[in-house]
């Protein structure tokens, strides 16, 4: 080791560090290695990915970019602000993630990022001013032009002659030949200069329109005017490269439901176009991310529910309580209602649970739903099924008869509750409501009326126990007779259903008789319920005829 001189001596060793002064202590800091200064990275990391479940949503963030080596904060600011911190899943490759922070004030003015979308949105806006603008330049340029040459011709007519009469010819010949040639190219300039200016104005509508499109396109870029909250995290790099975060977390301001066009086309097929509309309501735009609809909830809760033992008791009968007042009356009344309330909303409330069916659609495009604005619809497939038509007459409900569309479900797939828009052979004919129906299921649609399937109900005879003569106290009769025209041209096959009454007590005997007798007397179970099939041919009125009669005990009354 070569020699060195240190406090006035001459050594040959190891520099000594013990005992040395300040200032060579920090000249010896100036060769040593340095570590890399901490740097604050601003990422913008967008929605790139949503799952939409039937509550709530997976939103999934990603940015690739250069990471240099060393500790880092990489800094988010564009967050949602209810989101929960503490549920953000955080993959980050090409470096080390050490902590996490969030912050909800922010730390200055907010200012959106500026996204390639954004910039070019701002460039075409500015780029369409620009043309605007140069557009009215002209004009007025075109104009000015018109406004001289007016005021030319406006000097030309104002030369006047001297009264003393001492212009000679010449000079007349002269000034009259100025005004004629000079006047002559003024109104010519003029007339071309406002033809330059109406032609002008044809298309400054079009370049208008074209700034006002401009700016719809560059606020639909634009993230919402909110207050967001950033997420910083702390990061150390082994050696410079490439980096990659991604960002999964849930919200619950997003909703979907699916929907449907029904069309109905000839007598024998049913095509029907699955859509779903999807909103969202957060702090931030979905712009062209990868969309995916699901019916699962894995928000709702991962437990079952809890059982509790049930106490019963017996007491002593209690006395009859005297008749109560108006008041307690009224207190008693609405006991029992707040007794009654809470079952009663629950049965309301309740809803198909589709969290055991799993059904998943994944959108093959880009989709774009920004927060806070209309409902989108997105596009889903479209089936094809074989059906059945026929009509359902209801005569003591409506005037017309219904068509009636049965099929069965043979796609693999469950078709989900949503709203029906209806087509027959392309005409909007009404709207309904799916319900859920699996695959190898039959499903019964109505595709609104046939208006030339007419029905009339005519009560012929109606007796109501107290009234005329001869009748009884006792007794209750009516005759009816249906009739169904078809005045359409083509034969339809017809289901025709009515009501008698029934009774589960045996001193009430109902008796009815019908001409001709229904195919079936209890239409799904239902006691009373009376229902004829028949093929009714063009030009044809098919007529059914229904008698009933009710007696009772003398001294009751029908209810």
């Amino acid at each position: 080791m070569a020699p060195f001189l240190l406090g006035g001596r001459v050594h040959t060793g190891p520099v000594p560090m013990k005992g040395l002064p300040m200032r060579a202590l920090a000249l010896v800091a100036l060769f040593l290695p340095l570590p890399a200064w901490a740097e604050t990275i601003t990422l913008n990391a967008p929605p790139v990915a949503v799952t939409a479940y039937a509550q709530g949503a997976i939103v999934t963030r990603t940015v690739t970019f250069e990471m240099p080596a060393g500790e880092h904060d990489l800094r988010i600011a564009d967050m949602d602000g209810d989101l929960d911190p503490s549920v953000i899943d955080i993959a980050l490759s090409g470096a080390t993630l050490s902590t996490r922070s969030w912050d909800t004030d922010g730390d200055g003015p907010y200012r959106a990022p500026r996204t390639p979308e954004w910039l070019a949105a701002k460039a075409a806006l500015d780029q369409a001013i620009e043309a605007l603008a140069q557009r009215d330049d002209a004009i007025a340029v075109a104009l000015a032009q018109a406004q001289a040459a007016q005021d030319q011709i406006k000097f030309l007519n104002g030369i006047t002659l001297p009264d003393d009469g001492a212009t000679d010819v010449e000079t007349l010949r002269a000034i009259g030949q100025l005004i004629a040639s000079d006047g002559t190219a003024a109104r010519s300039a003029m007339r071309a200069a406002e033809a330059e200016a109406r032609a002008l104005r044809q298309d400054r509508d079009d370049l208008a329109f074209a700034v006002q499109e401009a700016a719809a396109a560059l606020e639909a870029v634009t993230p919402p005017n909110t207050t967001p909250s950033t997420l910083t995290l702390s990061v150390v790099a082994a050696q410079a490269g490439p980096a990659t975060l991604t960002l999964r977390y849930p919200t619950g301001a997003v909703k979907w439901a699916p929907v449907y066009n029904l069309f109905l086309e000839g007598d024998t097929t049913l095509r029907i176009e699955r859509g779903a509309y999807i909103e969202q309501y957060s702090a931030e735009n979905w712009i062209d991310v990868d969309l995916t609809l699901s019916t699962l909830s894995p928000f709702s809760g991962s437990e079952p529910g809890n059982l509790w033992p049930i106490l019963r008791r017996i007491e002593d009968p209690q006395k009859p309580s005297p008749a109560p007042t108006l008041m307690r009356s009224q207190s008693v009344m609405a006991d029992s209602m707040a007794e009654m309330e809470a079952p009663v909303i629950v049965e309301e409330r309740a809803t198909v649970d589709l969290s055991g069916i799993g059904v998943t659609y994944t959108l093959p495009g880009k989709v774009t739903v920004r927060t806070q604005e209309d409902v989108v619809r997105v596009a889903l497939d479209t089936i094809s099924f074989d059906a059945t038509l026929s009509a359902r007459a209801v005569p003591a409900r409506n005037e017309n008869a219904y068509r009636l569309v049965e099929f069965d479900n043979t796609s693999p797939e469950i078709l989900l509750p949503g709203q029906a828009v209806l087509y027959v052979d392309g005409e909007l004919v009404g709207e309904t409501q799916m319900e859920t129906l699996p695959p190898n299921a039959d499903a019964d649609i109505f595709f609104g009326p046939i208006e030339g399937l007419r029905l009339t109900r005519t009560v012929l005879d109606r007796n109501e126990g107290d009234r005329g003569i001869i009748s009884r106290s006792n007794e209750e009769t009516e005759a009816v007779r249906i009739d169904i025209e078809n005045i359409t041209g083509q034969t339809w096959d017809v289901t025709v259903q009515d009501a008698v009454p029934y009774s589960e007590q045996e001193d009430l005997v109902i008796n009815w008789d019908a001409t001709p007798a229904p195919d079936v007397t209890a239409v799904d179970d239902q006691r009373g319920i009376l229902e004829w099939q028949f093929a009714l041919p063009a030009g044809q009125t098919q007529t059914i005829t229904l008698e009933t009669r009710l007696r009772w005990p003398d001294g009751m009354v029908l209810r």
